[in-house]
């Protein structure tokens, strides 16, 4: 009533949307999405030793030690997140190509279960992102402020990233060059 609009015309519209920030976000940003990609499926042994001390660490900000631009569980939600919206776009435009059948069913169920899915991974991320966990706390500036986090909030999310860069020559690594 808000829009004048049946909820599946807001739906469709809000899918089309999708698509398109989808083909826009392709485009614009190609020469990221490799690195996303490899960064994102890029897992070691020591991610087990992370994902041990993770329930605890969001809590107390002791988190274990990771490579990578990403850390465990940001690869593991980067995966879950772009499946399921991708999902949904494909089954989105499947429900509005069939009329019905079993094709349509299984677009539907696959659509539905995506959402599930998609739904508690992306109000976590929310929750994270904001540093509502006292272990996030300073998270936040990171996300929106790039290039101004504090040495603390640095060493305590991305201990291994910090070792590099702030103090360069330890023995994890030296600084990457410009």
């Amino acid at each position: 009533r808000l829009v004048s609009s049946s909820d599946v015309t807001i739906h469709e519209g809000a899918g089309w949307a999708l698509a398109l920030l989808t083909a826009a976000v392709t485009i614009v940003g190609w020469r990221g999405i490799r690195r996303f990609t490899v960064e994102s499926l890029s897992f070691a042994r020591s991610d087990v030793r992370w994902f041990a001390r993770w329930p605890r660490a969001v809590f107390t900000g002791d988190f274990a030690s990771h490579d990578g631009h990403f850390d465990p569980g940001q690869r593991i939600a980067n995966i879950l997140i772009v499946g399921c919206l991708g999902a949904l776009v494909v089954t989105g435009f499947g429900l509005i190509a069939t009329s019905g059948g079993p094709a349509f069913a299984w677009f539907l169920r696959i659509h539905k279960w995506s959402t599930y899915l998609l739904t508690p991974i992306l109000a976590g991320h929310v929750i994270i992102g904001l540093g509502v966990p006292p272990g996030y706390r300073g998270v936040t500036g990171a996300i929106h402020r790039p290039g101004r986090i504090s040495e603390d909030t640095a060493r305590r999310l991305w201990p291994a990233w910090a070792k590099r860069v702030i103090d360069p020559g330890t023995a994890i690594g030296k600084p990457r060059s410009a």
